[in-house]
């Protein structure tokens, strides 16, 4: 167990007590802080709560969990101080010493102490008398912060409240900690997202190209009565595919990825409605499902962010495709109004019961998607894909549908 530093009746610090496994490099301990990313951080609950038990337990006004960079003490939570001095230089903190020891520091009379007796918060007019602060020592052993109290009158902490001040600073670390990992947990989610978003754009392009060509060859054989049409139907039914696929790692990677924001900017919403006409075309050709496509209103570049638009109309057509029968049709309108976007989807497909249209629009998870009417597979997040973007565009979704008598999603979205 090691021993307690105590400045109580000393005027001198005890020099021959320092733990061998503390470490003092300033360097490395400053590349220790800034690692958890904490400093200049939005109060958190979890350290306000250990705060106050160390003020109740030390039975002191002040409690506080600072963090020592370079030049400054900066205060990640507080009890008994304003506000405005959570930030202070660091030659004026007392904190500065606790930091420079492995164990804990314990000044009964700021006043008489000669490394404190100068401080502006000790020699002003009922200025602060006692200090006990435990060092905040990471895995690597730097001591990054402190967990202290203060008093504004002498005092003398017991050996209990000292041990359970000793458990309240493990907490502190336990929470800065879990900080990091959270970080570096989101900058990897992050990281993995735009991956997805790389992957997906490098495949649709060569994708479009294939999907282009094809269009134009069966538009030649269909002329000529080819054979070799059978041929394009295998790599149309391929490309759609391939395209399905790469929807499932985007929708997979945007449910996945918590805190996704809007990145809105100028969109052509003219040439989104081409490239998503591009893409779904073939499916809808495999099935001879007559395809409508109409708009209004978008000659104007519209403010939105186009990348997850595109993959709502994306995924509620390719829906539409999936569950409706051989020869039917899919409907999709895009109408901009005065201050919204109306985004129509209407097939004439399979349909479905008003518990399960109830339950799409309760975002429930007892719905179990189907296959689609020629066995097309379904991974079952495409609806929730769906509710996510019209979440996160504060939009609002309404279906209309009929078990045999096809389905109508209308979304508004605002703009």
């Amino acid at each position: 167990m090691r021993e307690r530093f105590d400045f109580c009746c000393t005027d001198q610090p005890i020099q021959d007590m320092i733990d061998l496994d503390f470490k003092t490099d300033e360097t490395r301990r400053l590349e220790d802080l800034q690692s958890y990313q904490i400093l200049d951080s939005l109060p958190e609950k979890a350290f306000d709560n250990l705060t106050k038990l160390a003020s109740e337990i030390a039975d002191t006004p002040i409690a506080m969990i600072n963090l020592i960079d370079e030049k400054r003490q900066w205060t990640k939570s507080m009890v008994g101080i304003p506000e405005e001095l959570r930030e202070a230089p660091r030659e004026v903190s007392v904190c500065q010493f606790t930091i420079k020891e492995p164990d804990v520091t314990e000044i009964c009379n700021l006043k008489e102490d000669y490394r404190t007796s100068h401080l502006p918060s000790v020699n002003s007019e009922g200025g602060l008398r006692y200090y006990f602060g435990v060092p905040l020592i990471t895995k690597n052993r730097y001591a990054i912060g402190t967990l202290c109290v203060l008093d504004y009158q002498e005092t003398k902490l017991s050996d209990k409240q000292i041990e359970q001040l000793k458990i309240i600073a493990n907490e502190v670390m336990t929470h800065l900690e879990l900080h990091k990992q959270n970080q570096e947990l989101q900058k990897l989610n992050e990281y993995k997202l735009q991956l997805m978003k790389m992957l997906s754009h490098d495949m649709r392009s060569p994708l479009n190209g294939i999907i282009g060509l094809s269009s134009m060859l069966r538009e030649q054989l269909e002329d000529e009565e080819s054979p070799h049409i059978d041929v394009i139907d295998i790599i149309e039914q391929s490309s759609s595919q391939l395209n399905q696929m790469i929807d499932e790692v985007m929708n997979y990677s945007i449910i996945e990825s918590e805190g996704l924001k809007l990145t809105p900017y100028n969109v052509n919403l003219e040439e989104v409605v081409d490239n998503i006409l591009q893409l779904y075309r073939p499916a809808s050709r495999i099935k001879d499902i007559d395809l409508e496509i109409y708009t209004e209103g978008l000659e104007e570049p519209i403010w939105i962010d186009g990348e997850k638009y595109e993959q709502l109309i994306g995924n509620l057509l390719s829906n539409a495709i999936k569950y409706t029968k051989k020869g039917g049709w899919v409907k999709l309108s895009l109408i901009r109004k005065s201050n919204s976007l109306e985004l129509k989807v209407i097939d004439s497909g399979i349909g479905m019961s008003s518990e399960e249209t109830k339950s799409l629009l309760e975002n429930e998870n007892r719905f179990q998607a189907s296959k689609g009417t020629s066995g097309e597979k379904s991974s079952g997040i495409g609806f929730a894909i769906i509710r996510h973007i019209i979440d996160l565009l504060d939009g609002d979704i309404n279906i209309e549908s009929a078990e045999g008598e096809g389905t109508t999603f209308r979304i508004e979205i605002p703009v």
